[in-house]
C-alpha cells in the first residue's frame, strides 16, 4: 500500500495518526505525509515518525501561480463550495483577516489540486488516510483521489455507541441506506446477536449519549482551568516561533499566534457573555404543540459540508417561525457544545420571532423529542434519535438518515409552509421493525471501536491497535476503492 496520510492542527489527533501510520509501516506500507503548514508540522511531531515523505503545503502555496488549465480539469468538482468549510472557520476564528481575496481563492483552489495531483502520481497513492472530509484540505483530496480511483479512508465517530464509522464523500454516505434495502428485501441477513444489540440500544435510547458527545469538552466554560496549566508554556513557545508566519500562506492555522489569540478571546466572550444568554432561555410549555430545532455547533463539517446553503441559523430559524401552521410553535434548544458562541443579539433576535421560545442546552433533549410533534434540523444527531422515537423529522441538509421514511427533506424552503401543514396533517407511520432494520443498517455499515481523535500517546496507541485491525482486514478483502 502506499498511503497518504493527511495531517493539519487538530488538538492531539497526531497520537492517533502517527500510531495507526506506524502500524501500517511497520507491516510494509509506504506512508507519506501531506500536512498543511509547518506549524502543524512541528506541533504534530511528524519528523519523529519515520515517514517516506513530508510535504508542506503551506510553503508549495506561498510559490504557486493560478493554474487556470487543472482548474478547468476539476470543474466537474465542487471546487468553491469545498473552500466553504475552511472558510466558516477563518471567519470564526479570525485566521485570514483582510488578506484573502477573490484571486485568492482561485490560488488557494488551483494550488490544492496541483500539490495532491503531483503527490498522488509522484507516489502511486492508492489510500488516504483521514478523519472524515471535514475541511477545504481534505475535500480537495478526496477530489483528487476520487479522480484517480483511488480510495479514501475517513474515520469519524458514530452516533452508535461503540462503533465508528469508515467514510469517503460525506455527501455521498449511502452505505446505511444500501444495506437497508438489501434487510428489507431479505438479501442481507441480520445475526441474532446483532439483532439483540439493536433491540437494546433502541430500548435505552433515551439514556445514551452519543460518543463524539462525551468527548469534546466544549461544554467548559471555565477559562482559568482551561488555558493556566504547565502544559500550556510549552505551546505559547511553539506559537512564539511561528510569530511571524503569513495569515493566508497556511491556509487553515494562518498565522498560529494570532489565530491562538483570537481562539482565547473567542473562549473569553464566550465566558462573559454566559450569564446573560443564560437569562434570555425560556423554559417549555406543557401541552404546547411544538417542533423542535436543535442548534449546531459552528464552525463544523455537519454544518459547512452537509448543509452549507443553511449557515445562517438566524435565517433558518426566521423562515421557520413564518412558516409554521397556526397553533405551533417553534422550540430552539441551544447547543449543549456552543451555548454562548453567538453574540447576545443574536438570542435577542432569536427571542423577538413569533411562536418562537428559546431554550438552553441543559433542557432534557430525548422528553422534549417525546412532547414534540416533529423535529426540523439540518443534520443533527436529534433528528437521527427522533427517528427512532418514532417523531417525524424535516431536514435541511445532507445526512445518513435521510432515506428514513420519517424524513421529509426541506429541498425548497420556499414551500416550507405548505410542506409542514401537510406532513403535521398525516405524518408518516412506520413500525419498530422499520427502525430495528434501520439501526440494523447503520450498525452493519460501521465499525467495532470507540474513536477518540483526541487522547494522549499511550492511549492513543491502544485505539490504533484496534482500528488498524479493523482497516487491515479490510484491505485484505477489497480489491476495489471504497467509495462510500
Amino acid at each position: 500500500m502506499n498511503i497518504l496520510l493527511l495531517s493539519n492542527n487538530g488538538p492531539n489527533y497526531f497520537n492517533f495518526f502517527n500510531a495507526l501510520s506506524s502500524m501500517f509501516m511497520r507491516d510494509g506500507a509506504r506512508v507519506f505525509v501531506a500536512v498543511d503548514c509547518a506549524f502543524s508540522r512541528e506541533e504534530n511531531r511528524l519528523d519523529a515518525v519515520g515517514f517516506d515523505g513530508i510535504y508542506d503545503f503551506s510553503a508549495f502555496f506561498m510559490d504557486h501561480r493560478t493554474d487556470r488549465a487543472i482548474l478547468h480539469r476539476y470543474a466537474a468538482f465542487d471546487l468553491n463550495g469545498a473552500l466553504l468549510s475552511d472558510f466558516e472557520r477563518a471567519e470564526a476564528y479570525g485566521i485570514w483577516g483582510d488578506k484573502a481575496d477573490i484571486d485568492y481563492f482561485d490560488r488557494l483552489k488551483s494550488a490544492l489540486l496541483t500539490y495532491f495531483d503531483w503527490i498522488f502520481e509522484k507516489h502511486a497513492i492508492d489510500t488516504v488516510l483521514y478523519e472524515g472530509v471535514s475541511n477545504s484540505f481534505a475535500h480537495y483530496a478526496l477530489f483528487v483521489a476520487q479522480s484517480r480511483g483511488v480510495r479514501y479512508w475517513g474515520l469519524s465517530g458514530s452516533r452508535l455507541p461503540g462503533r465508528f464509522s469508515l467514510t469517503a464523500d460525506p455527501l455521498a454516505d449511502n452505505e446505511t441506506e444500501r444495506l437497508f434495502h438489501e434487510i428489507q428485501a431479505g438479501r442481507v441477513i441480520v445475526e441474532p446477536i446483532v439483532r439483540q444489540w439493536v433491540r437494546d440500544y433502541i430500548d435505552g435510547i433515551e439514556n445514551i449519549t452519543p460518543d463524539y458527545m462525551k468527548i469534546n469538552g466544549l461544554e467548559r466554560i471555565a477559562i482559568v482551568s482551561r488555558y493556566l496549566r504547565r502544559d500550556r508554556l510549552k505551546k505559547i513557545r511553539s506559537l512564539a516561533r511561528h510569530a511571524f508566519d503569513s495569515r493566508t500562506a497556511a491556509f487553515q492555522a494562518g498565522n498560529p499566534l494570532r489565530t491562538h489569540a483570537s481562539l482565547f478571546l473567542r473562549n473569553l466572550k464566550r465566558r462573559v457573555r454566559a450569564r446573560d444568554v443564560t437569562r434570555l432561555y425560556g423554559k417549555p410549555v406543557s401541552g404546547e404543540h411544538f417542533l423542535l430545532y436543535p442548534m449546531h455547533f459552528h464552525p463544523e463539517a455537519s454544518t459547512s459540508i452537509l448543509a452549507g446553503a443553511y449557515l445562517n441559523e438566524y435565517e433558518v430559524i426566521r423562515n421557520i417561525a413564518f412558516s409554521l401552521p397556526e397553533g405551533t410553535r417553534l422550540y430552539v434548544k441551544d447547543h449543549v457544545s456552543a451555548w454562548a458562541y453567538p453574540t447576545r443579539d443574536f438570542y435577542r433576535r432569536i427571542r423577538r420571532l413569533p411562536n418562537v421560545r428559546l431554550l438552553g442546552p441543559n433542557e432534557p433533549t430525548k422528553q422534549l423529542i417525546k412532547q414534540s410533534v416533529g423535529v426540523i434540523t439540518l443534520t443533527s444527531t436529534v433528528g437521527y434519535e427522533a427517528l427512532l422515537l418514532k417523531k417525524q423529522v424535516f431536514l435541511f441538509g445532507t445526512v445518513f438518515f435521510g432515506f428514513h421514511k420519517g424524513v421529509t427533506k426541506i429541498d425548497k424552503p420556499a414551500r416550507l409552509r405548505s410542506i409542514l401543514q401537510e406532513r403535521l396533517a398525516t405524518p408518516p407511520e412506520w413500525n419498530d421493525q422499520y427502525n430495528q432494520d434501520f439501526a440494523s443498517a447503520y450498525y452493519l455499515a460501521t465499525l467495532p471501536g470507540s474513536l477518540n481523535l483526541m487522547l494522549p500517546a499511550c492511549k492513543a496507541g491502544e485505539l490504533a491497535e484496534q482500528v488498524y485491525m479493523q482497516l487491515s482486514a479490510r484491505a485484505r478483502h477489497l480489491s476495489e476503492p471504497i467509495t462510500a
